[in-house]
């Protein structure tokens, strides 16, 4: 059990002299007073979990020891020693909050010993439910960061699923980019973010985009590649050391289904070292990035077989309908021509008939590839059925149309098609009609109109002719 320091103070040197001696032969840690003056110094120095007082001694007496005590340290069990002519003192003294009293003359010192056994007992418990009340405390505390790491948690969660969703939402490969970066940037709280992109035809991993980083030059942090490709984020770390202080970085590879799309990478600039649940982090999204890549790729896949012609590649019928309009009307407002090249292969079906569709799909590409070899980038090709092709051309007068048109029809005329020389008149040729907006109308039905007319003189003339 706990024992107790006790000090004994009384002015009787006998009554004080026994209880020290008999208490400490019992092992209790026990000093003696014999003044309240002297007991106060002693308690400055050390202290004392049970005080015995005299209630009657010159100087200090017991009641005003038992408030100085209690002022000091309110937890001292005093116990007060009185006669029995000072009772109604010692029920002062108990409201004051004595523990408890004997009465001297003692018959039994057990009496001593019973009080300190209830007080060891008292102690003891208020100790252990101290310990309890700290074990619980630190439980509790440990209880909050566990709660506050499961809101972390789940506001990360909600903050990565809402930036998944949209990302995922995207359907511009440019913007999935940008993205990619920009949202993992703020899911770990700034930290820097690149992302690079594969291009396996130039063998090169090119630096796309990037948050949170400055002075980075796309060209200087690219990186080409003869190596496999499990060995590029080795490389990649490399040139990184090499070129920043940067201390490190934790690189991910965008995985596809089948594809290797590119690398994200969190920065650590040396003020916090990258974490275990920001790796976790970088783990997931880039799963997502990956599916967003595939997402919006296919998205242009699709979209592009929606406008463009199987054989050719160039844009279909339906997609210049949609041009067409477009560019009249705003033909119109601006105040500036657009012009319609009308194109149709001489005798295509001689050649087709004599040579098969296979030659003839054939001759049809080489045609595509080379009007799109004689246009600008503003400009559209289109292949409008069979072997016929039109070329729209906004900001163009007709002459200019024209001069471009007598162009491609030598180009064409002079060209090596296999078979070329079997054609009437000994070469494979093109016919042309011109149309201008607003010279020959000013809606798109009359533009088309106009070129095919164009288009059936040049025929009527002969044919390998441009007309309008």
């Amino acid at each position: 059990m706990f024992k107790p320091s006790i000090l004994i103070v009384d002015d009787e040197v006998s009554f004080r002299s026994v209880i020290v001696d008999l208490l400490k032969e019992d092992g209790f840690y026990c000093v003696g007073a014999e003044s309240g003056e002297e007991a106060l110094s002693i308690l400055e120095k050390e202290r004392f979990e049970i005080v015995f007082s005299d209630l009657r001694m010159p100087g200090i007496d017991g009641i005003t020891l038992l408030r100085e005590i209690k002022n000091k340290d309110a937890s001292i069990a005093v116990v007060m020693v009185t006669s029995h002519s000072s009772i109604d003192s010692t029920i002062e003294a108990l409201r004051l909050g004595a523990y408890d009293y004997i009465i001297k003359p003692l018959e039994n010192i057990e009496l001593v010993s019973a009080i300190i056994k209830r007080i060891s007992e008292k102690l003891s418990l208020e100790k252990e439910k101290e310990l309890l009340l700290e074990d619980l405390r630190t439980k509790n505390h440990a209880l909050e960061e566990s709660r506050a790491q499961i809101i972390q948690h789940s506001r990360e969660i909600s903050a990565l699923y809402s930036a998944e969703k949209d990302l995922l939402a995207g359907l511009n490969l440019e913007e999935v980019y940008q993205r990619s970066t920009t949202y993992l940037s703020k899911l770990l709280n700034g930290r820097p973010i690149v992302l690079w992109i594969f291009e396996p035809s130039k063998k090169k991993l090119s630096l796309k985009t990037h948050c949170n980083v400055s002075e980075w030059e796309p060209d200087s942090w690219s990186l080409s590649f003869e190596n496999p490709v499990h060995q590029i984020t080795a490389e990649l770390k490399t040139a990184m050391t090499k070129k920043t202080n940067t201390v490190s970085a934790e690189f991910y590879a965008i995985q596809g289904h089948q594809t290797l799309f590119g690398i994200l990478a969190i920065i650590d600039t040396g003020t916090k070292a990258i974490s275990k649940r920001e790796r976790e982090i970088l783990a997931r999204f880039s799963a997502s990035v990956a599916m967003a890549i595939e997402n919006a790729q296919l998205y242009n896949e699709v979209k592009s077989l929606a406008i463009r012609d199987g054989l050719t590649g160039l844009f279909n019928r339906r997609h210049f309908e949609d041009i067409l309009k477009s560019e009249v009307l705003r033909s119109n407002r601006h105040k500036h021509p657009v012009s319609l090249i009308f194109l149709d292969v001489d005798y295509f079906k001689h050649y087709n008939d004599t040579h098969g569709h296979p030659m003839g799909d054939a001759v049809l590409k080489n045609i595509a590839r080379i009007l799109q070899s004689r246009v600008r980038a503003t400009d559209y090709v289109f292949r409008y059925g069979g072997e016929e092709f039109i070329i729209v051309l906004p900001y163009t007068t007709k002459q200019a149309a024209k001069n471009l048109a007598e162009d491609i029809r030598v180009s064409i005329a002079s060209y090596p098609f296999v078979h070329g020389d079997q054609q009437p008149g000994g070469g494979l040729t093109i016919s042309f009609g011109i149309s201008e907006s607003p010279e020959d109308g000013m809606d798109a039905e009359t533009i088309l109109q106009r070129a095919d007319d164009a288009l059936y003189r040049a025929k009527e003339n002969g044919r390998n002719c441009v007309c309008g």
